[in-house]
C-alpha cells in the first residue's frame, strides 16, 4: 500500500505541530539507578531536558482503559519524538500557554501511544511531594 504522504511532507506537518501546538514547557526527568548508598538503599541519578508539549488535565480515561487502572490517570502530555518516553520517567510542567508563573507540579509517565512523526501522546499520574 503506497504512503499517504512523503517524507519531506511529514517533516513540514511535524515542523508546524511542534512550532503551533506545542505552547506549554517541562521538565522531562530521567532517573536512572547507582550504586546503594552505606544503608543498602539505591541511589539515583537524575538527567533533565527541557522540551516543548501541549499538556491537558482534562483527560479522556476511556482512550486509556487498555491501560488498566484508568483512575490512576490525572492528565496527558503530548511532545514530539526527539524525546523517547518510558514509563515511570517524570515530567514537571514548568510554563503553560507561554506563562511562566504556572506552579511547577510533577508527574509520573504511566502510559504511552507513539503517534509516529508527531511524537508522543503520554498519560501522566500526579506525584506528590
Amino acid at each position: 500500500m503506497p504512503a499517504l504522504t512523503s517524507n519531506r511532507v511529514a517533516k513540514q506537518l511535524q515542523r508546524k505541530t511542534a512550532e503551533h501546538f506545542y505552547t506549554d514547557t517541562a521538565t522531562y526527568i530521567t532517573r536512572t539507578a547507582g550504586t546503594p548508598d552505606n544503608y543498602g538503599q539505591p541511589t539515583y541519578t537524575e538527567t533533565t531536558a527541557s522540551i516543548a508539549c501541549s499538556f491537558t488535565d482534562t483527560v479522556s480515561r476511556e482512550d486509556w482503559r487498555d491501560l488498566g487502572d484508568i483512575q490512576e490517570i490525572d492528565a496527558e502530555i503530548r511532545f514530539s519524538s526527539a524525546t523517547t518516553p518510558n514509563k515511570k520517567d517524570a515530567i514537571t510542567i514548568t510554563a503553560r500557554f507561554d506563562d511562566s508563573s504556572f506552579t511547577d507540579k510533577r508527574y509520573h509517565i504511566v502510559g504511552i501511544k507513539n503517534r509516529g512523526p508527531f511524537g508522543y501522546v503520554c498519560a501522566l499520574k500526579a506525584v506528590d511531594l
